[in-house]
């Protein structure tokens, strides 16, 4: 039987933890003991006993796959490179866009909505089937960044990756959206990108984070 990481999952290996993000109970956590080693046995391709296995589906990590994709960890190159240094004039029309995507986003962040929200993204940026081009991503970026200043809508990097990405697929750009963790003390960070530069946020933040699911 084959097993693939469930929708609105993933994971890292960082400060010699395995880390999991679960966005449908909007979590965070790492495996112990007995689990860790029965999923490093399983994305090994090693046998494992079933009342092992059982206890990690329960985690809601693990789905039924029809093939036999592995269970690596989330992998991304994070760009050097930022919106830093770029200036785009003020667009009302971006400003109407930005009000009405930042909302969307907030609605989103409910813990029963995050999930179905991110996976809506997932499909959407499979079905334009090309990474957006890098100048096309960021003058729309840029316009975002412009304008967002003006929106009564306290800045967040989760809320502010939502809005801008709903921004792109609407234009028909489809970029990464990222999410990161750093350990001790433990600190989320979500961001967009490109493959050369990140769209929101600083490069240089982004980079301080392991990768733990990427959206693309």
């Amino acid at each position: 039987m084959a097993w693939q990481m469930a929708p609105g999952t993933g994971y890292c290996e960082v400060g010699g933890e395995l880390v999991f993000l679960d966005l449908a109970r909007d979590k965070y956590f790492s495996l112990k003991a007995t689990d860790r080693v029965t999923f490093e046995r399983l994305r090994a391709g090693l046998p494992n006993d079933n009342e092992a296995i059982s206890r990690l589906i329960r985690t809601g990590l693990l789905t039924e796959g029809s093939g036999a994709a592995p269970l690596n960890p989330a992998s991304v190159e994070i760009p050097i490179h930022d919106l830093a240094g770029s200036e785009a004039p003020f667009s009302l029309r971006m400003a109407l866009a930005s009000a009405t995507a930042l909302q969307w986003a907030r609605r989103s962040l409910q813990p029963h909505r995050l999930a179905g929200t991110i996976e809506t993204l997932r499909v959407s940026k499979r079905r334009i089937g090309v990474p957006a081009t890098e100048a096309a991503a960021a003058d729309v970026a840029s316009l975002f960044a412009a304008s967002r200043w003006l929106m009564p809508v306290p800045p967040r990097c989760l809320v502010d990756a939502l809005a801008l990405d709903r921004i792109l697929l609407s234009r028909g750009l489809a970029v990464s959206l990222v999410f990161g963790v750093l350990l001790q003390p433990f600190r989320a960070h979500c961001w967009l990108q490109t493959n050369e530069r990140v769209l929101t946020g600083s490069a240089a933040e982004a980079r301080n984070f392991t990768p733990i699911l990427v959206v693309e």
